[in-house]
Protein backbone atom coordinates (compact mmCIF):
# COMPACT_ATOMS: atom_id res chain seq x y z
CA UNK A 1 0.00 0.00 0.00
CA UNK A 2 1.50 3.57 -0.75
CA UNK A 3 0.63 6.76 0.57
CA UNK A 4 0.15 9.18 -1.57
CA UNK A 5 -1.44 13.48 -0.64
CA UNK A 6 -3.38 13.57 -3.89
CA UNK A 7 -5.39 10.46 -2.67
CA UNK A 8 -7.34 13.01 -1.22
CA UNK A 9 -8.93 14.61 -4.29
CA UNK A 10 -10.48 10.80 -5.50
CA UNK A 11 -12.62 10.38 -2.31
CA UNK A 12 -9.80 7.64 -0.92
CA UNK A 13 -10.28 7.57 2.82
CA UNK A 14 -7.13 6.76 3.45
CA UNK A 15 -5.97 9.96 2.52
CA UNK A 16 -7.74 13.30 3.55
CA UNK A 17 -5.65 16.66 3.37
CA UNK A 18 -6.74 19.78 5.27
CA UNK A 19 -6.46 22.00 2.21
CA UNK A 20 -10.16 20.53 1.18
CA UNK A 21 -12.02 22.89 2.85
CA UNK A 22 -14.97 20.52 4.52
CA UNK A 23 -18.39 21.82 5.77
CA UNK A 24 -18.41 23.51 8.95
CA UNK A 25 -19.26 21.81 12.30
CA UNK A 26 -19.17 22.42 16.02
CA UNK A 27 -18.07 20.11 18.77
CA UNK A 28 -18.25 21.28 22.13
CA UNK A 29 -19.60 24.73 21.39
CA UNK A 30 -16.74 25.11 19.28
CA UNK A 31 -16.41 25.87 15.68
CA UNK A 32 -13.68 23.41 14.22
CA UNK A 33 -11.17 24.16 11.96
CA UNK A 34 -11.03 22.18 8.39
CA UNK A 35 -8.91 19.87 9.43
CA UNK A 36 -10.49 18.36 12.05
CA UNK A 37 -13.62 17.78 10.40
CA UNK A 38 -11.86 15.92 7.99
CA UNK A 39 -10.84 14.11 10.62
CA UNK A 40 -13.83 13.31 13.02
CA UNK A 41 -16.16 12.65 9.53
CA UNK A 42 -13.43 10.13 8.72
CA UNK A 43 -13.88 9.01 11.93
CA UNK A 44 -17.44 8.59 10.85
CA UNK A 45 -16.78 6.69 8.09
CA UNK A 46 -14.81 4.30 9.76
CA UNK A 47 -11.58 4.31 9.42
CA UNK A 48 -8.49 5.10 11.49
CA UNK A 49 -6.83 8.64 11.56
CA UNK A 50 -3.62 9.74 11.59
CA UNK A 51 -3.01 13.56 12.24
CA UNK A 52 0.24 15.44 12.08
CA UNK A 53 -0.77 19.64 13.04
CA UNK A 54 1.68 22.03 15.06
CA UNK A 55 1.55 21.91 18.48
CA UNK A 56 -1.73 23.86 20.18
CA UNK A 57 -3.59 23.31 16.80
CA UNK A 58 -6.36 21.29 18.27
CA UNK A 59 -5.60 17.68 17.70
CA UNK A 60 -6.30 16.29 20.81
CA UNK A 61 -9.81 17.85 20.32
CA UNK A 62 -10.26 14.72 17.27
CA UNK A 63 -9.31 12.11 20.00
CA UNK A 64 -11.82 13.84 22.29
CA UNK A 65 -14.45 13.33 19.71
CA UNK A 66 -14.02 9.64 19.00
CA UNK A 67 -13.79 9.02 22.65
CA UNK A 68 -17.20 10.63 23.26
CA UNK A 69 -19.23 8.94 20.22
CA UNK A 70 -17.88 5.46 21.68
CA UNK A 71 -18.90 6.51 25.09
CA UNK A 72 -22.82 7.35 23.95
CA UNK A 73 -22.67 3.97 22.24
CA UNK A 74 -21.38 2.16 25.86
CA UNK A 75 -18.20 1.36 24.17
CA UNK A 76 -14.41 1.47 25.49
CA UNK A 77 -11.74 3.52 24.66
CA UNK A 78 -7.90 3.72 25.80
CA UNK A 79 -5.64 7.07 25.74
CA UNK A 80 -1.84 6.65 25.72
CA UNK A 81 0.95 8.86 26.38
CA UNK A 82 4.42 7.70 26.51
CA UNK A 83 5.33 9.03 29.75
CA UNK A 84 3.65 8.99 33.38
CA UNK A 85 3.58 13.09 33.38
CA UNK A 86 1.44 13.05 30.42
CA UNK A 87 -0.61 10.29 31.61
CA UNK A 88 -1.38 12.10 34.91
CA UNK A 89 -2.08 15.37 33.22
CA UNK A 90 -4.53 13.97 30.67
CA UNK A 91 -6.51 11.45 33.45
CA UNK A 92 -7.10 15.08 35.31
CA UNK A 93 -8.39 16.80 32.39
CA UNK A 94 -10.95 14.18 31.81
CA UNK A 95 -11.41 14.13 35.49
CA UNK A 96 -13.38 17.54 34.60
CA UNK A 97 -15.66 16.05 32.57
CA UNK A 98 -18.83 15.27 33.42
CA UNK A 99 -19.47 12.54 30.74
CA UNK A 100 -16.47 10.44 31.04
CA UNK A 101 -16.39 7.95 33.48
CA UNK A 102 -12.04 7.60 33.83
CA UNK A 103 -9.38 5.59 35.13
CA UNK A 104 -5.50 5.45 35.29
CA UNK A 105 -3.13 2.57 35.11
CA UNK A 106 0.88 3.67 34.43
CA UNK A 107 2.66 1.15 36.36
CA UNK A 108 2.73 2.66 39.64
CA UNK A 109 -0.85 3.43 39.97
CA UNK A 110 -4.30 1.98 39.40
CA UNK A 111 -7.62 3.85 39.58
CA UNK A 112 -10.65 2.55 38.30
CA UNK A 113 -9.04 -0.25 35.62
CA UNK A 114 -12.46 -0.99 34.51
CA UNK A 115 -13.63 2.45 33.34
CA UNK A 116 -15.29 3.36 30.51
CA UNK A 117 -12.10 5.62 28.96
CA UNK A 118 -8.76 4.30 30.35
CA UNK A 119 -5.37 6.88 30.55
CA UNK A 120 -2.00 4.35 30.99
CA UNK A 121 1.37 4.53 29.15
CA UNK A 122 1.93 2.72 26.19
CA UNK A 123 4.02 -0.07 27.40
CA UNK A 124 0.87 -0.77 29.92
CA UNK A 125 -1.05 -1.42 26.48
CA UNK A 126 1.56 -3.13 24.90
CA UNK A 127 1.60 -5.63 28.16
CA UNK A 128 -2.19 -5.69 27.86
CA UNK A 129 -1.91 -6.93 24.22
CA UNK A 130 0.59 -9.66 24.72
CA UNK A 131 -1.23 -10.79 27.68
CA UNK A 132 -4.74 -10.72 25.86
CA UNK A 133 -5.88 -8.92 29.18
CA UNK A 134 -9.43 -7.85 29.96
CA UNK A 135 -8.56 -4.77 29.73
CA UNK A 136 -9.51 -4.16 25.96
CA UNK A 137 -12.39 -5.64 26.64
CA UNK A 138 -15.07 -3.90 24.40
CA UNK A 139 -12.72 -1.20 23.68
CA UNK A 140 -13.09 0.75 20.34
CA UNK A 141 -11.12 3.45 20.35
CA UNK A 142 -7.40 3.67 21.14
CA UNK A 143 -5.52 6.74 21.22
CA UNK A 144 -2.11 7.13 20.41
CA UNK A 145 -0.93 10.31 21.69
CA UNK A 146 2.87 11.57 20.78
CA UNK A 147 2.93 8.95 18.16
CA UNK A 148 6.03 10.21 16.44
CA UNK A 149 7.37 8.14 19.35
CA UNK A 150 7.70 5.10 17.48
CA UNK A 151 10.82 6.60 15.95
CA UNK A 152 12.49 6.55 19.28
CA UNK A 153 15.80 4.08 19.54
CA UNK A 154 14.99 2.56 22.81
CA UNK A 155 11.53 2.70 22.95
CA UNK A 156 10.25 2.79 19.65
CA UNK A 157 9.36 -1.04 19.80
CA UNK A 158 6.80 -0.59 22.04
CA UNK A 159 4.57 1.63 20.01
CA UNK A 160 5.17 -0.87 16.96
CA UNK A 161 4.26 -3.86 19.18
CA UNK A 162 1.71 -2.43 20.14
CA UNK A 163 0.12 -1.08 16.82
CA UNK A 164 0.94 -4.36 15.43
CA UNK A 165 -0.13 -6.99 17.88
CA UNK A 166 -3.60 -4.99 18.63
CA UNK A 167 -6.98 -7.11 18.60
CA UNK A 168 -8.06 -6.37 14.83
CA UNK A 169 -11.94 -5.08 15.97
CA UNK A 170 -9.62 -1.83 17.72
CA UNK A 171 -9.78 1.51 15.66
CA UNK A 172 -6.32 3.41 16.09
CA UNK A 173 -6.41 7.86 16.68
CA UNK A 174 -2.85 8.32 16.02
CA UNK A 175 -1.68 12.25 16.99
CA UNK A 176 1.71 13.88 16.20
CA UNK A 177 2.95 17.20 15.45
CA UNK A 178 6.07 15.83 14.22
CA UNK A 179 5.97 13.18 11.25
CA UNK A 180 8.37 14.11 8.29
CA UNK A 181 6.97 11.03 6.38
CA UNK A 182 3.64 10.96 7.32
CA UNK A 183 2.19 9.18 4.19
CA UNK A 184 4.76 6.59 4.45
CA UNK A 185 3.96 5.84 7.79
CA UNK A 186 -0.40 6.32 7.32
CA UNK A 187 0.42 3.00 4.56
CA UNK A 188 2.00 1.30 7.08
CA UNK A 189 -0.71 1.68 9.35
CA UNK A 190 -3.26 0.91 7.20
CA UNK A 191 -1.04 -2.34 6.11
CA UNK A 192 -0.30 -3.68 9.56
CA UNK A 193 -4.40 -2.57 11.17
CA UNK A 194 -5.83 -3.80 7.64
CA UNK A 195 -7.97 -1.02 7.74
CA UNK A 196 -8.57 2.23 6.11
CA UNK A 197 -6.27 5.10 7.77
CA UNK A 198 -6.99 8.56 7.25
CA UNK A 199 -4.08 10.68 6.98
CA UNK A 200 -4.65 14.29 8.23
CA UNK A 201 -2.12 17.23 7.88
CA UNK A 202 -1.88 20.54 9.18
CA UNK A 203 0.39 22.79 8.78
CA UNK A 204 -0.58 26.24 9.83
CA UNK A 205 0.54 27.00 12.77
CA UNK A 206 -1.90 29.00 14.99
CA UNK A 207 0.47 30.42 17.18
CA UNK A 208 3.44 31.70 15.33
CA UNK A 209 7.03 30.80 15.95
CA UNK A 210 9.54 33.63 16.55
CA UNK A 211 13.16 33.13 16.26
CA UNK A 212 14.31 36.13 18.50
CA UNK A 213 18.87 36.21 18.91
CA UNK A 214 20.25 37.79 21.37
CA UNK A 215 23.99 38.91 21.87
Amino acid sequence: MRGSSQGSESGDPSQQDSARPPQGREFRGLTLSPFQVTAVEAIEEGADVLVSAPTGAGKTLVAEFAILDAVKRGKRCIYTAPIKALSNQKFHDFQADPDIDVGLMTGDVTIRPQAQVLVMTTEILRNAILEGSDTLHGVEFVVFDEVHFMDDRERGTVWEESLIFAPSEVRFISLSATIPNLDEFGAWLAEVRDRPVAVVREERRPVPLEHVLYF
